[in-house]
Formats: C-alpha cells, sequence, structure tokens
C-alpha cells in the first residue's frame, strides 16, 4: 500500500530521503548512513532481460534475487566482502526470496509501467517434481518504478517522499518502492540440490499470456545442507530475594527465550531438554562486572554447569547445558549488571522473563555465540574483542547486510545503517555475516556421536581450583571429583582454549601410567549498559576453574599429580572408598523423594544420582550432591519405565562406591508441547498470523519440523514446522498443534485465535 509521509515517519525515512535526492555518493565514510539508491547494492542476476541493442524498449527487468534466512553475504555499499549470496542455506529454515524488479527504460514510447504494479511465482523444484509453489506475501504486488527507486529496507511497501532543498526551485514527490517478497517454509528447504525459479508480471494481466516486455523469469539452483540441532539441557535457577521469596523461570518462559536465537543462529532448531535437577541461589547475578569479566555469582554457576555438562554429554542428554536466573533477580533500580555470561567449553547462563530495558532472547543469542567461540564485537575497553570482525564500510559493529526475522508478521528488517551485530552490546542487534559464518563453522565444537553402550569406560570427573600464586606458594583445591562409568564422550573446547595444567596418574611406585591435559577458556560476560575491561592474565585471576572427564586406566593407579609442564604443583593419593546407603522412592504428589546418607572418615564425599528406566541397562544423571542428603525428582520428567532404580555413586580420595535403590515402575514420561499465540494485547488483523511452538524433548530426541502440524476449524490444515505463519480468514479459530510425544504417540496443543480486532488466548493443552 502506497502512503504518504507523516510526521512520525520523519526519523525513520531521513535517510531513504537523503537517498533518494542523491545526496550521498560511495561507500560509508565514519557514521554508517544510508547507501545511494543509485548504486544500490542488489545482487545482480545474470539472468535477467537485457533491453535490445537495436532498438531498446522500456519492459519489466530484475535487479536481482535475494535468498535469505536471517542475514546474507552480498558486499554491501559498493564494497564487497564476498560472493553475492555466498551464506551457506542451512536445511529447515524457513527461506525468504526478494525479487527487485524495476522499469528498464525504452526510447520512444509511451510509459505504461512505471506506477502500475508487479506480482508473480515462486516455484521451488528437484528435477521435474514441484516441492513447493507460492505467490508474493502482497497480494497486490509490488509497486514499478526506476532501479534507483528500489530499497532492501523495506517489506511490501512503498513510501512517497517529498525531495528538495535548498535551492531548489521546488519541491517534488519521489517514490521508494520495495521488493516483491516471497516465504518458503523450513519443511519445503529440505537437504539437498533444488531449482528455485521466480516469474513475475504485471499485475491484472495473464503470467504466461501477457506481453513479453511485462514479464520477467529467473532461476538458479540451491542447496540446503544439513545442519544438526545443537543438543541444549536447560538448567533452571530457583533464585531467593531477600524477603526469602523463590522465583523460578517457567518452562514456556525458558524455552520462548530461546526462539529468536534459533531464528538467527545458524541452526535449524534447537534439541532441549529440560533437566529435572535446578539450583537454588540468592546470589547477587544483577551485580556489576568487574574487570569486563563476569561477575562472581555468574562465575560461580558456570563452574557448577561444567560439572552438570560432563555428565550430560555422557549420558546424551546435552552438548550444551544452559541456565536461566528469573528476572526477578534483577531489581527494578539496577543500573549496569551483568545481564548473562557463556564459555566454550558449552556452557552459559542468562536471565528468562521481561524486561522493558533489555531484551533477554537476543542476551540468549550472545551468550550462544559464546558458547560457539565468538568474542565481543567492538565493546569499548574489553581487551578480547575479536580483532577480525571486518569494517563494513566505516562501522565497527554493523551487521553489513540487510538482516530479516522470519519469525513476526510481517518480517522484521535489520538495516546494516542503524543494526549492530549481536556479539555488540548496541541496542539495536542482529547478526552479521561474519558471525553468522563463525558460528555454522564451530557447530562441530559441540556436537557428540552416539554413544556405544558396549565400551563402557571409566571415567575421573574432576573440578579443579587454581588459585593465585603467592610467596611461591600454590594452591589447588580438588572442588569436585566423581568416579563413574559411562559410554559417551565429552567434546572439548579447542579455538581459544589453553592448557594451563596437567594431570599425571601414578602408579604406587611414581611412575606414570597416563597423562591428561587440562583445557581452559575464558568466560565472556554480557553487561547492560557498560563497557567492557582488559582481560587479566590468567596467572593474575584470584583463581580459575577447570572442569575435565579423565580416563582411568585401571585400578592401579596409586596418586595423581598436577603440574604445568614443569615441577608438580600438587599431588593427591588414592585412598579407600566412602560408604553409601541409599533408601525409598517414596510418591510424594509429582516428586519422588530419596534419602542419600554418604561417609568417609576423612574427606566429604561427592555423590552424583543416577536413574534407570530400562532395568539398569542406561542410566541418566537426576541430582548432583543433594543438600541433607534429600533428592526430589520431579517424576514427569524422568523416562519411567518397569523395572526403574535408582543409584547413589560416593566417591571421596578418588575411590567409588555405588548403592542402588529397590526396583519400581514408573508411568513412561513423554515430550511436552507448548504453543505461543500473538501477543493477547495486540489486534489480530485478517491475514498472516505467527503461530509458534515449543518441545522440551526430555531426552527423547529431536522432533523434525515436518512432524508438527497445524490445524484451524474455520481454515482446515495450515501447515508444518516450529514455527508457521499462516493465513486466517475472519472469525474465532480453535488451533491444534501436534506432535509426537516420543512414546509412539502424540501431544496435541490448543489455543483460541479471534481474527479480526480481538486478542489471541491459549485455552489448554490435550493429549492423544
Amino acid at each position: 500500500m502506497e502512503r504518504q509521509m507523516n510526521a512520525q515517519d520523519r526519523p525513520e525515512l531521513d535517510a531513504l530521503v537523503a537517498a533518494v535526492a542523491r545526496q550521498l555518493a560511495g561507500p560509508f565514510r565514519g557514521k554508517p548512513v544510508q547507501p545511494d539508491l543509485e548504486q544500490l547494492p542488489l545482487p545482480w542476476d545474470p539472468q535477467h532481460q537485457l533491453p535490445d541493442v537495436l532498438w531498446p524498449r522500456r519492459h519489466l527487468a530484475l535487479a536481482g534475487l535475494e535468498l535469505t534466512q536471517s542475514i546474507q553475504y552480498n558486499g554491501a555499499v559498493g564494497v564487497s566482502y564476498g560472493d553475492d549470496n555466498s551464506i551457506p542455506l542451512v536445511a529447515l529454515k524457513p527461506l525468504v526470496v526478494r525479487a527487485y524488479p524495476y522499469v528498464q527504460p525504452g526510447v520512444a514510447e509511451p510509459d505504461t509501467l512505471t506506477g502500475a504494479r508487479v506480482t508473480g511465482e515462486l516455484v521451488l523444484s528437484v528435477g521435474d517434481r514441484i516441492v513447493y509453489r507460492t505467490g508474493p506475501t502482497r497480494a497486490d504486488g509490488a509497486r514499478l518504478g526506476a532501479r534507483n527507486e528500489l530499497s532492501r529496507e523495506l517489506w511490501d511497501n512503498e513510501l512517497t517522499v517529498p525531495v528538495g532543498g535548498p535551492g531548489a526551485l521546488a519541491f517534488h514527490l519521489a517514490h521508494v518502492n520495495s521488493s516483491l517478497n516471497f516465504f518458503v517454509p523450513a519443511w519445503y528447504c529440505r537437504t539437498g540440490h533444488f531449482y528455485l525459479s521466480v516469474r513475475l508480471w504485471r499485475a491484472g494481466s495473464d503470467g504466461a499470456l501477457s506481453a513479453p516486455q511485462d514479464r520477467a523469469t529467473t532461476g538458479r539452483y540451491i542447496d540446503f545442507m544439513d545442519v544438526r540441532p545443537p543438543r541444549v539441557a536447560v538448567a533452571r535457577v530457583n533464585w531467593t530475594d531477600s524477603s526469602g521469596n523463590v522465583t523460578s523461570p517457567a518452562d514456556a518462559i525458558m524455552l520462548s527465550t530461546m526462539r529468536t536465537a534459533e531464528r538467527m543462529l545458524p541452526f535449524p532448531y534447537f534439541e532441549t531438554t529440560i533437566l529435572g535437577t535446578s539450583t537454588n541461589s540468592s546470589a547477587a547475578f544483577a551485580s556489576a562486572a568487574t574487570g569486563g569479566g563476569c561477575n562472581t555469582a555468574w562465575t560461580g554457576l558456570l563452574a557448577d554447569l561444567a560439572v552438570t555438562r560432563i555428565f550430560t554429554a555422557l549420558f546424551q542428554l546435552g552438548d550444551i547445558v544452559f541456565a536461566f536466573v528469573p528476572s526477578a533477580a534483577v531489581p527494578a533500580a539496577a543500573g549496569t549488571y551483568n545481564t548473562g555470561c557463556g564459555r566454550a567449553e558449552g556452557v552459559g547462563a542468562a536471565f528468562a522473563g521481561s524486561d522493558t530495558r533489555f531484551a533477554y532472547d537476543f542476551i540468549f543469542a550472545h551468550e550462544m555465540g559464546h558458547v560457539f567461540t565468538c568474542n565481543h564485537v567492538a565493546v569499548p575497553g574489553d581487551s578480547s574483542d575479536d580483532p577480525n570482525y571486518p569494517n563494513y564500510g566505516g562501522s565497527k559493529t554493523s551487521i553489513g547486510e540487510v538482516g530479516i526475522d522470519p519469525g513476526t508478521t510481517p518480517p522484521t528488517l535489520f538495516g546494516p545503517s542503524d543494526t549492530s551485530d549481536v556479539m555488540s552490546y548496541k541496542s539495536k542487534q542482529w547478526i552479521s555475516p561474519y558471525t553468522y559464518l563463525k558460528i555454522l563453522n564451530a557447530r562441530e565444537n559441540h556436537q557428540s556421536a552416539p554413544a556405544d553402550p558396549r565400551r563402557v569406560r571409566s571415567l575421573l570427573i574432576l573440578a579443579v581450583r587454581v588459585h593465585r600464586r603467592v610467596s611461591d606458594e600454590n594452591r589447588i583445591e580438588i572442588r569436585k571429583a566423581y568416579r563413574i562409568e559411562a559410554a559417551g564422550m565429552v567434546s572439548r573446547p579447542s579455538d581459544g582454549a589453553i592448557s594451563p595444567l596437567s594431570v599425571d596418574l601414578l602408579d604406587a611406585h611414581r611412575r606414570i601410567i597416563a597423562t591428561h591435559h587440562c583445557l581452559y577458556t575464558r568466560a565472556q560476560a554480557t553487561c547492560g549498559c557498560c563497557g567492557g575491561g582488559v582481560a587479566v592474565p590468567l596467572d593474575r585471576e584470584p583463581f580459575y576453574d577447570l572442569h575435565e572427564a579423565i580416563e582411568w586406566p585401571s585400578e592401579e593407579v596409586a596418586a595423581i599429580s598436577l603440574h604445568d609442564g614443569r615441577e608438580p604443583l600438587a599431588t593427591f593419593e588414592v585412598g579407600e572408598p566412602p560408604q553409601v546407603d541409599i533408601s525409598g522412592p517414596e510418591r510424594r504428589d509429582q516428586f519422588l523423594a530419596l534419602r542419600v546418607h554418604a561417609r568417609h572418615p576423612r574427606a566429604q564425599p561427592s555423590i552424583v544420582v543416577l536413574f534407570s528406566g530400562d532395568d539398569r541397562e542406561t542410566w541418566q544423571p537426576v541430582a548432583f550432591d543433594p543438600p541433607d542428603g534429600e533428592v526430589l525428582v520431579e517424576s514427569e520428567r524422568l523416562p519411567g519405565g518397569e523395572r526403574c532404580f535408582f543409584r547413589a555413586i560416593a566417591t571421596a580420595e578418588f575411590r567409588s562406591a555405588s548403592a542402588d535403590s529397590s526396583q519400581f515402575e514408573l508411568q513412561r514420561s513423554r515430550r511436552r508441547l507448548y504453543l505461543r499465540l500473538p501477543d493477547p494485547q495486540c489486534p489480530i488483523a485478517p491475514g498472516a498470523v505467527p503461530l509458534g511452538a515449543m518441545i522440551d524433548c526430555r531426552g527423547l530426541g529431536v522432533v523434525r519440523s515436518d512432524e508438527i502440524r497445524w490445524h484451524s476449524d474455520l481454515d482446515g490444515d495450515l501447515g508444518l514446522g516450529y514455527e508457521l505463519v499462516a493465513q486466517l480468514q475472519d472469525g474465532r479459530h480453535l488451533i491444534t498443534v501436534t506432535a509426537p510425544d516420543g512414546r509412539g504417540g502424540s501431544l496435541a496443543e490448543r489455543g483460541i485465535i479471534i481474527v479480526g480486532g480481538r486478542p489471541a488466548g491459549v485455552v489448554g493443552q490435550a493429549q492423544f
């Protein structure tokens, strides 16, 4: 719909007005601004229609196509940083295709195209089989005009702006036109080789029979690459305030906080399991950071999560562990404070919930960037900034391209002139091509292979704290030590990791049986309303923590020696095992209660509690070092089975002992499905309505996009996928989303949407 400029449009239109007036020439200099539209940085399509050399006729032409899933790499503002559209396309992520039609001038003939509208269709095919066919997202098409009137920062609308200035005879109206946009749902973007074609024609005419000058066609082969979804184990932090009130983030809040990152990052979705274990804390997470790093609350939490991550990886629950702290932990009057923290070791934590000051979904995406080896981008005073981040035309933080969030209606566009990279501390953020590719190339850092239950190994899980050397005295603290047997593997950080400490396993004659090299990655914080800081050298830190899974070769190990490559810093003897008892379980509403008691004459034993639902064939961790020996586990978060057991393993002096509970039967658990509807406070107009499904996999494997189905009692089947933009007619819709429950059945969630200006609401969950 064409519209006139009004007062509230002024800030966002200033750059476009200047561009139309051709007051900008060349690439960015200093502060990023809107590029010159006459030299618009559109991807060039070599198959666009060329005019007749002898007698050029006015005709419909294409400046090019853009294929975008969240960001692309196209060479902005006349400066090339790579091949057009060189960002790989990821399978099972929705695809936005933008066609840029314009009027190619002719000679001595009336102009019947300028101001007309153009429509078209997109066809995705494999060989001679059409996979998907769709029309543009705007029913009445796009306005045609000159090539220099095209803008990449408009979506399905055009502007009429006054152009003129001092010295001009008069103001005149200029048009700024958007692309013709097509949306391909995630389900159709399968792994493989496809042909994508776009046909355009003048609106109101037949696309096949219209005159040649009134139609245009282009096409290309594209590939969607298979990217495994990261397995993320989510931990909940129950936070207690100074008055003793306990606040916990709900499952749906935690899952919802992850959704923007799923659309932004180069993954189709996350395989998320919310752990049954949680952390109780009253720490000051909102206190300011020191030295540009994480404050002590986040540092302590990440140290605990690092141990949890080793167990979730070994027992196949997740390769990344992320904790969410309720936003209630942020004081109302907080100024500068940490909002999260992440490490390439595979752990991170952040606030979840709603806050008018910060978008916590973007903070989660930021911390996931740290997990995948990304450093900060141009944070003032931060010496750990990424020195290789490209200077996109003069800006130190600009994303350099137009980003697209297809999860909103209409899609949100992020222009390079006012949007900074998600790894920066700027207020308006999206992902850049550089960060997108860096995360994509680091995706295998946290992708473990399936465990072979026939290859169970004896392991020592070790948490070591190395304190700063004082007066030639070394202090090394063994914070946790667990001896267990497991079949899984733990991925180890590589990029940016150092090895400040090694562990020698010694026999009774002090001969080295095996050596393990520890790896360390520095934690990086996200800070609200503050700059960074100088990274303190490791040997000047008050302490640093290491978390390792060390293969225990045999019972001949008599001691372990910790050293930095020179003389031993500390040696610890292998002693006698503890004694451990377990009683229960006792059913308490939705919980199972256990009592675990471990004792040792000289040391405080470390305890891990495991659960098996298949007569002790496989196990998963459910609790660590339970306070006062009592373990409470939500029964519905356990796999369940006919022959279930709990096992308590206690470790002291690097020797372990175990005890099993009595056998019991437990109903098999299923995945949990949540429905996300539009904001109930926003009127819902007929047309495109965004819908979203969120799934807690509960260790039962990932749910593919094609397994999630949407239905309306008015409009019938709506489509497939985690997220869907549905075309809904006026009326009251009962929306149903279904997904497999992981046990051979299905789950369903239902909600009501009233289209026509009234709010939406969820009415409950049904399971089949």
